[in-house]
């Protein structure tokens, strides 16, 4: 029988209230220290889609030999008719409030998580995400 040696795979979960209230940028630079030391990571939370953006664009800036970048894949929980409604009209408040705020104190308004599952980890180590509406699969390689 073959042996095979065991190598360690890091898994942080996380609860969303660790990043709410923090900044977008607090956020990201929390995400991207722990993916850098090769943390995989679950949240139970979804980045608004400015955020996701951000950290993307972040994650570029950060790429080097050492640091291929990052897969990530989310789950958000799906609304429909009236509350989607009053979910965007809720979120273009907020977005309201966030330009206000920014633009008489220079500072951004911290945001909460949205409902749902993410996973943020090491290009190196996360090779493929297959993701169906309602769940997602990963292959990892360590």
């Amino acid at each position: 029988m073959k042996k095979f040696k065991l190598k360690k795979l890091k898994m942080d979960f996380l609860s969303s209230s660790l990043l709410d209230g923090k900044s977008s940028k607090s956020k990201i630079n929390f995400i991207l220290n722990k993916v850098r030391d090769g943390s995989i990571l679950v949240m139970n939370g979804v980045l608004s889609s400015e955020e996701e953006m951000e950290l993307i664009k972040e994650t570029m800036r950060r790429v080097d030999d050492g640091f291929p970048g990052i897969e990530i894949c989310s789950l958000k929980k799906q609304t429909k008719g009236w509350k989607q409604f009053f979910e965007v009209l809720s979120e273009r408040r907020v977005k309201l409030q966030d330009f206000i705020l920014q633009s008489l104190t220079g500072k951004s308004a911290k945001k909460s998580l949205k409902t749902g599952l993410t996973l943020i980890g090491p290009a190196k180590i996360i090779k493929e995400i297959k993701k169906n509406p309602d769940s997602f699969s990963v292959w990892a390689e360590v």
